[in-house]
């Protein structure tokens, strides 16, 4: 894009190179070339180099300069890029076409360094909504709370809510690190979450409170990683349920373009207020590797991985491990709508059997589980900027015990909206 705008003041300027001087032990123009390869590999720090020492044994090479600025823009240095074109612009070698291309380039520098300038960006987010759950006994997930045997499947309804504020600081400048432009920033979100059902099931409500913050380091389309701090507030039913406090580290690598690799780990340390859940107190502990592949400029894309699990508990008939196999896409549905799914598989290997309810055998389980759904955004209207979403998710678990075999159906639709 910025050697788009120059090019033509990159050619003109070549008119006005000197030539090769005979006392200069390298040619220059050797030297303009290796730059521009370098800076062609994404080596820009290695042209920059060369670039600035063909400009101290010849100053006056105008084309060196107009290449030397564009580096310098491409590496953040927008200030050292303005420098550089203003210095061209204002000699009066520079022919008029050359000038205007320089004054077009100069205005988009100046965006760039109004943007570089507002280091620090806000936004909320808003999703209201309904569902159906065919088999509200088994409450949020084993990851929170522990199946019951002995309940009776029950059906029932409700609404959901999340709301959110997240907020981005940005160093006001680029790191460089190896080869790369890297920026460093602080990540902070805090949500407020909440499922309650009706007809008198409140017992089976979910309120989460949450806090994440934490720094990031983003080399655009090279790779990126981020170390999260987590502190969540969780509260089931009608009492105070749990408190969990973990870390999030992650590293995402881009093997080629829309290619990328995520390695992931989470680590949450949980404490529960009553005394009846305190077998499940531990570190639960996550490991997980994907792959996403995008097509079609990103409108289309699929992503599988696998992970490891340990949910750490005290007691070992409430302590598992095992490991989740994915695969999900997403693609567009119709006009400014996109559908996804989701297909997974994941095994529960319990530590220990539950003597006190009567088992002689430890539980083994593996939990298929599909996820479909659309979203469409609303660009104009009454509802510009709204997303509706329906979801449909299905869950069968299967148990080497009767007891713990289930199967369970959840429909959700919302209406969901971000505010910047």
């Amino acid at each position: 894009m910025f050697r788009r705008i120059l090019a033509s003041a990159c050619l003109c300027a070549t008119l006005a190179m000197q030539t090769s001087i005979a006392e200069e032990a390298v040619d220059p123009e050797t030297l303009f070339s290796e730059a521009m390869k370098y800076r062609n590999n994404g080596e820009l720090f290695r042209a920059i180099e060369i670039f600035e020492t063909i400009l101290n044994n010849q100053p006056g090479l105008n084309r060196a300069r107009l290449e030397l600025a564009i580096s310098y823009h491409l590496t953040r240095r927008y200030e050292d890029a303005k420098q550089q074109l203003t210095q061209v612009l204002n000699d009066p070698e520079t022919p008029d076409e050359v000038k205007l291309s320089i004054t077009a380039y100069i205005a988009q520098l100046s965006g760039d360094i109004k943007t570089a300038a507002e280091r620090n960006t806000s936004s909320f987010y808003l999703s209201l909504g309904g569902f159906s759950d065919s088999n509200i006994n088994l409450g949020p997930g084993k990851d929170i709370q522990d199946i019951d045997p002995s309940v009776v499947e029950n059906s029932g309804s409700g609404g959901q809510f999340m709301f959110s504020w997240s907020q981005r600081s940005r160093a006001s400048q680029a790191l460089h690190i190896g080869q790369s432009i890297v920026d460093f920033e602080w990540l902070t979100q805090a949500t407020a979450y909440s499922k309650a059902y009706a007809s008198g099931d409140s017992n089976f409500n979910l309120s989460v409170l949450t806090l994440n913050t934490g720094p990031a380091l983003i080399a655009e389309d090279k790779w990126r990683t981020a170390f999260n701090i987590k502190l969540d507030r969780l509260y089931f039913g009608n009492d105070a349920y749990a408190t969990y406090v973990g870390i999030n580290p992650f590293y995402t690598y881009s093997i080629f373009k829309d290619l990328e690799i995520t390695f992931e780990n989470t680590t949450t340390a949980r404490d529960y207020d009553q005394q009846v859940d305190q077998g499940l107190r531990g570190t639960m502990t996550s490991w997980s590797m994907d792959l996403a592949k995008f097509y079609a400029q990103q409108s289309i894309g699929i992503q599988a991985g696998v992970r490891y699990h340990d949910n750490g508990a005290k007691d070992g008939y409430q302590h598992y491990t095992g490991a989740e196999a994915y695969l999900g896409g997403q693609m567009p549905a119709w006009k400014n709508a996109r559908t996804y799914l989701t297909l997974s598989s994941r095994d529960y290997r319990y530590k220990a059997s539950d003597t006190n309810a009567g088992f002689t055998e430890k539980r083994d389980e593996t939990e298929y589980m599909a996820i479909l759904g659309v979203s469409h955004d609303f660009r104009s209207g009454a509802l510009k900027s709204w997303t509706l979403n329906a979801q449909y998710s299905y869950t069968d678990n299967k148990s080497n015990l009767t007891e713990f075999a289930y199967d369970r159906s959840i429909f959700e639709l919302s209406m969901r909206r971000y505010f910047f």
